[in-house]
């Protein structure tokens, strides 16, 4: 996608940027062949839910790990349309589970091959699919239910701090790229390092942050039919001040503008958005006394490290957590690519692998609280 339909969509939609790239992709390219692979299914309320359990070839009861997506409906292996061979949780399983760590990941409900509906959804739901992987890894025969943690990207960090904050037995909490102030700041905050990476000024970077806020305003007041307009202005807008020859690249411009506000609307006026927009991590986060891991990307303009380490910090202190780890990979995205200037168009030109750092700083964490030999 061209980087200014990113900035089209970015400064109305927020964290609508991940939910419009993210989707299961075309193909799965492996990094290291792992351990052993199973296929499971593990149901509750109604639904049920599949994904792949990685184990290690040593004998267990092993550690484990439950991997749990970001915005937007994701495969088990959390592949990103239009990035093809990137399989981030793949290769977090592949190269955990040849570290001695049992890894789950799952589908998200909806999507191949597990049941349910992903657009009805909200945080409270994506939150009780990932306690029933967490429960599912605690029955299981191979799997030490003593040590047994999470490990959730961007959103999937939100999600993390929920079951973590009402479940004391798991064990600890990776977060990676994660949340620790509502949506709403992380969504402003967003737009202005878009707008940024993009070139565009901090002036322009300024005013998209003012316009961020008055359509979540309008959300969380759950006032639509003023929404519906200013979002419709506000993409004839931008539309106007494209160059001629994009702007006739897009046909009829009042069509091309409804449709894409429509597009819009659809994320912004449902559960997931406005719970997403009012919700609180930090008092998740202040709950939680196990380990914590948090790693964010310098270039990451999706979630901003230095909105978010201060503050989950200073959370996880209000809990009295003693075990508390903060990484920062100076020259890493939101996908934890090594990257340039970290803007979302920025993504497919990098090469689909992870920063070299990020697992090996992962599986060395995680050996040193839950190794065999326990906490």
């Amino acid at each position: 996608m061209d980087a200014w339909k990113w900035i089209l969509l970015a400064l109305v939609a927020g964290l609508a940027v991940v939910f419009a790239f993210r989707g299961p992709g075309p193909e799965r390219v492996p990094v290291i062949a792992p351990a052993r692979e199973i296929e499971v299914t593990f149901s509750h309320r109604g639904i049920t839910l599949a994904g792949t359990l990685s184990l290690p070839a040593t004998p267990g009861p092993h550690s484990a790990v439950v991997l749990i997506t970001g915005s937007g409906p994701q495969n088990r292996d959390s592949e990103i349309e239009g990035l093809p061979g990137y399989a981030p949780f793949r290769w977090i399983a592949e190269y955990l589970s040849a570290r001695g760590i049992a890894v789950l990941r799952y589908d998200d409900r909806g999507v191949g091959a597990s049941e349910g509906e992903f657009a009805s959804a909200a945080l409270t739901d994506f939150a009780a699919d990932a306690e029933a992987a967490f429960d599912f890894l605690r029955r299981h025969s191979e799997i030490d239910p003593d040590r047994i943690g999470l490990l959730g990207h961007s959103e999937g960090g939100i999600v993390a701090a929920t079951v973590a904050a009402r479940r004391p037995e798991v064990a600890f909490v990776v977060s990676l790229a994660g949340i620790a102030v509502t949506g709403y700041e992380t969504i402003v905050r967003q737009v202005e390092l878009i707008v940024l990476a993009a070139g565009m000024g901090r002036e322009a970077a300024a005013e998209a942050a003012a316009q961020q806020r008055e359509v979540l305003d309008l959300v969380v007041a759950r006032d639509w039919e003023t929404l519906e307009t200013l979002v419709v202005e506000i993409k004839r807008a931008q539309i106007a001040s494209l160059p001629p020859e994009q702007q006739q690249a897009l046909g009829d411009p009042d069509a091309f503008a409804h449709a894409i506000a429509a597009q819009e609307l659809a994320v912004l006026q449902s559960d997931w958005y406005r719970e997403l927009l009012i919700h609180d991590p930090a008092q998740d986060w202040a709950r939680i006394r196990v380990p914590v891991l948090a790693v964010f990307g310098g270039l990451d303009v999706q979630v901003d490290a230095e909105q978010n380490k201060a503050v989950l910090g200073n959370a996880l202190a209000r809990a009295g957590n003693r075990d508390v780890t903060v990484v920062v990979l100076p020259d890493a995205n939101h996908l934890f690519q090594v990257a340039v200037t970290g803007a979302p168009g920025e993504y497919p030109l990098l090469p689909m692998e992870f920063h070299p750092r990020l697992l090996p700083s992962v599986a060395d964490w995680i050996a040193s609280r839950v190794g065999r030999r326990g906490r």
